[in-house]
């Protein structure tokens, strides 16, 4: 359902600028789910149909900031770009969609619920999914099993399918998760909040942004990312989940790959067997999901259409960095556009 239409104008990035209509979206259901939905205005009919899926603890800023915006970007090019806003996250919060305790939430219900609605609302018989970390988590195991007649392709950017792998730092928290999970001592619902983290990485940005300073975890490679573009991407995008989605996708490093909840799915040997179009993006600096946790999803895959990319950024300037508008943004394009 359509909430609310405008005419507005966005910054694609630097000077570049774009006229477009933007819809406020929700989805029907028990939890409401936001998404933002982006196109060029006019007559003419779209590309295709593109679904944004954000991160652990993220939101749809993951995908805009107001002076460079991959979702407008992409609308630009005459995408019809539908920016999901998960259960818990963002706008859905506001309209009453509670975090969820486990993942399968996400997999089983929320992305479902969205692709049908922007299939309604844009009349595609197909969409494709473009997910970044978790969300590419989650656009690998739903387009093999709840959205499978749905997908008509996958884009993930640094999404890590074998959590912990290339990191000494987070196979040790893979392990511990596990460790954890099997304990039952961990409330699953509690929740985790990252906006307290962003504040005191706004606060703390000139250490976190110094190559000098060796940190383990670090979400962007130092210098990738303007100063106030950065600022605003930890105040906007750095949202709340649960401890239960967070074991969930550490666990999956220690397992064969992304299994359910109570272990009865096995998503990742769904999604190895589907053969849909797969383009996997890593950056080899990327501090959260090293190329050894993202390419697992490439070499796994039997998709008879498959591609691996790797760029010299870390996990969040994938996407906002400086140099992804000219190298990994208008890569996704293309690879949209020649299927």
């Amino acid at each position: 359902m359509i909430l609310r239409t405008e005419s507005v104008e966005q910054i694609v990035d630097g000077d570049e600028r774009c006229t477009l209509v933007k819809q406020v979206v929700v989805t029907p259901g028990s939890q409401p789910l936001g998404m933002v939905r982006k196109r060029l205005p006019g007559p003419s009919e779209p590309r295709g149909t593109v679904v944004l899926v954000h991160g652990f603890a993220q939101n749809r800023y993951t995908w805009h900031m107001s002076r460079r915006s991959f979702s407008a970007y992409l609308a630009s090019r005459g995408w019809d770009v539908f920016n999901v806003d998960l259960r818990g996250h963002g706008r859905s919060r506001r309209f009453g969609a509670e975090i969820p305790r486990i993942l399968d939430d996400y997999i089983t219900e929320d992305l479902p619920f969205c692709v049908e609605e922007a299939s309604h609302l844009s009349s595609a018989e197909r969409v494709f999914l473009v997910g970044h970390s978790m969300g590419g988590l989650l656009s690998y195991a739903a387009a093999a099993t709840s959205v499978r007649d749905r997908v008509r392709g996958i884009v993930t950017l640094g999404a890590p399918y074998r959590f912990g792998l290339g990191s000494r730092t987070l196979n040790a928290l893979a392990q511990l998760a596990s460790a954890v999970h099997l304990t039952g001592l961990v409330d699953s619902g509690a929740t985790v909040t990252l906006k307290g983290i962003a504040r005191q990485l706004i606060k703390q940005r000139v250490i976190w942004d110094s190559s000098a300073v060796p940190i383990p975890i670090r979400a962007w490679l130092p210098g990738s990312v303007e100063r106030e573009l950065l600022e605003e991407y930890l105040g906007r995008a750095f949202d709340k989940t649960s401890v239960g989605v967070a074991l969930a996708i550490m666990r999956a490093g220690q397992e064969a790959a992304l299994k359910s909840h109570d272990g009865s799915i096995d998503y990742g040997a769904a999604f190895e067997l589907l053969d849909r179009p797969l383009l996997v993006v890593a950056g080899t600096h990327d501090a959260l999901a090293p190329p050894a946790s993202v390419r697992p999803a490439y070499d796994r895959s039997r998709s008879t259409d498959k591609s691996y990319r790797a760029f010299p950024f870390g996990h969040i300037d994938l996407i906002v960095g400086r140099e992804a508008p000219r190298t990994v943004w208008p890569l996704i394009e293309t690879w949209l556009s020649r299927r």
